[in-house]
Formats: structure tokens, C-alpha cells, sequence
């Protein structure tokens, strides 16, 4: 099937249209919280987060699997996927938090340059010298974004690299994890369990009276924050399905740029040019991972059985 095929073109417009969608979710959750953290805990943000996607996760499994929507068979792996999920969001909210939207953002992104890395040792993927290079130049523009030798260092660059091995680690086991799992369901598990144990952690730290403060006055922004994570989600999971991942690459590093301007233009949050340099490689280098990775896939398959 060629790349003329309509079909395929749908696919691939569909699958824009989905990343899109996650891309413009993942910009207003990272606002959202963002906005609070002067007046939010960590633990009160993330019980916000999800405590009120529940809802719109628990309609879509139920929408996609009835009375299944819980049901899994590797729940080993669920498990592993679950801790580095929650280990994820922890640093990737503690990294939006205290560093620019811009450097968090882009960070977080930077997790395709760690998954480059683990899949050899993990899914026994081959990593061949030109991804091998750009995770080495992926790695320079982080050390870059990071400007550790800088006077004002912020360990909430820190936070984000944590965020982003996270991440990768997470990618690598939704990728063993689709292979038996409907991903609506490793989703719904993963967030009962954060549903649960935030809010536990947070009553025990005495922050509830915080939560029901924010929830009594911002009950409509609760809302669409939750359902702005479940898109992001949602977006990313149905985006991969339809298009081509070389074709949806670019438009999900699209939220690095948006998310350092809109850093700036709400907060003024300032980046150095060493930064900017710095997020410009990062992007460069997961761009060009996706896409060779995408035509090597395409070039295996092709390849008689």
C-alpha cells in the first residue's frame, strides 16, 4: 500500500487530527497545574488529576469493552507499567512545577532518546549508528536544556529527566503490553490506582482542606482538567493506531515550541539561547528517531517471510 493509497491518507489525517488532540489536551493540563501550584500541594494536584478523569476513562472503557473494561491477563506487566506511570507523573507535575513550561516540556519529550536506548535492552531491538548518533546528540541538547554549569540551576530539570526515564520505560512496557491488553484498560487501571492513592496520602498529609477549597471554587476548571487528561491519553493511544508514526512525529513536538511560548506570553518565563539551542536538538533528534524507526519497520515488514 503506498502512501497515495486514500485509505491511507485517511488513516494518516485521522491520526493527525487524534495527536492534535493530545497535544492541545497535554497543553492545558500542564497550565492547569501550572496555574495551581502557588496554591496547591503536589499530592492535591495529582488527586485532582485523577479523581476527575475517572469518569470519562471509566465511559470510554465501558464504551469499548463493556462489562470486560477491567479485565487483563498480564498483570505483571500492568504492575510495572502502573509504578513507572505513577513515578512519571509525579516528576513530570514536581518538573511543571518548578522549572518553565518550556524546559519541562521539552524534556518530557525528550523520552524517545531514552527509549532508543532501552529498547536493545529490554525488547532486543538492533540500534543502528544513525539513531545511535542522534540519541548522542538528543543527550547534548538535554544537557543543554538543563544548563546545569549555569549559576541558577533548577532541579526542576532534574525532575523533568527523571520524568522523561520514566517515560521511556513506560513506552517500552505499553509496547509489551499491547501485544495482550486493550490500552482503554491499561489506562483505567493505571489511573484507579493514582484515584486511590493520592487522595489517601493527601488526607494523611492534612491537605484535604485544600482540595475541597480549589474543587468549591473552580468545580468547572476540575472537570475539564480531568477530561483533558483523559484526552491526552485517549489522543495519543488513537493517534498511533491510524497514522503512520513518522507522519505524527512532528506534529506532537509541536508542544515544546507552543508550551515555551505560552510560558512566556502567561508567566514571562524567560529561556536562555542556550536552552532554546538545546530544545531545538532534542526535537531534531526524536524527530529523526521516529522516522527511522518508522522506515525500518516498513522496510522489515516489506521483507519476504
Amino acid at each position: 500500500m503506498s502512501l497515495q493509497d486514500p485509505s491511507l491518507q485517511n488513516n494518516n489525517i485521522l491520526g493527525i487530527v487524534f495527536m492534535l488532540m493530545a497535544v492541545l489536551a497535554g497543553l492545558i493540563t500542564s497550565l492547569i497545574i501550572k496555574d495551581l501550584s502557588p496554591i496547591a500541594t503536589l499530592m492535591v494536584l495529582l488527586s485532582l488529576r485523577f479523581l476527575f478523569s475517572i469518569p470519562f476513562l471509566t465511559f470510554g472503557a465501558f464504551y469499548k469493552r463493556g462489562k470486560d473494561l477491567l479485565r487483563v491477563t498480564r498483570w505483571d506487566r500492568l504492575i510495572m507499567r502502573i509504578v513507572a506511570g505513577q513515578i512519571g507523573i509525579v516528576f513530570w507535575f514536581l518538573s511543571v512545577t518548578h522549572t518553565t513550561l518550556g524546559q519541562a516540556t521539552a524534556l518530557f519529550q525528550s523520552s524517545a532518546i531514552f527509549v532508543t536506548i532501552l529498547s536493545p535492552l529490554i525488547l532486543k531491538e538492533k540500534v543502528g549508528i544513525y539513531r545511535g548518533s542522534a540519541v548522542l546528540l538528543g543527550l547534548v541538547g538535554i544537557i543543554m536544556i538543563t544548563n546545569p554549569f549555569a549559576s541558577d540551576f533548577n532541579l526542576g530539570t532534574v525532575y523533568g529527566i527523571i520524568a522523561a526515564i520514566s517515560g521511556a520505560i513506560l513506552v517500552v512496557l505499553l509496547r509489551l503490553l499491547g501485544r495482550t491488553e486493550e490500552p482503554v484498560t491499561v489506562a483505567l487501571w493505571h489511573n484507579l490506582v493514582g484515584a486511590v492513592g493520592y487522595p489517601i496520602v493527601m488526607i494523611m498529609l492534612g491537605d484535604a482542606l485544600i482540595f475541597t477549597d480549589i474543587v468549591a471554587s473552580s468545580l468547572l476548571l476540575m472537570c475539564f482538567f480531568g477530561l483533558a487528561a483523559s484526552f491526552v491519553q485517549i489522543g495519543f493511544t488513537s493517534a498511533y493506531r491510524y497514522g503512520e508514526a513518522a507522519v505524527l512525529a512532528p506534529i506532537r513536538y509541536l508542544s515544546v515550541p507552543a508550551a515555551a511560548f505560552l510560558g512566556w506570553l502567561i508567566w514571562a518565563e524567560a529561556l536562555t539561547i542556550t536552552e532554546i539551542a538545546g530544545m531545538f536538538i532534542v526535537v531534531g533528534a526524536c524527530v529523526f528517531i521516529s522516522w527511522r524507526e518508522y522506515h525500518l519497520n516498513k522496510a522489515s515488514a516489506a521483507k519476504p517471510v
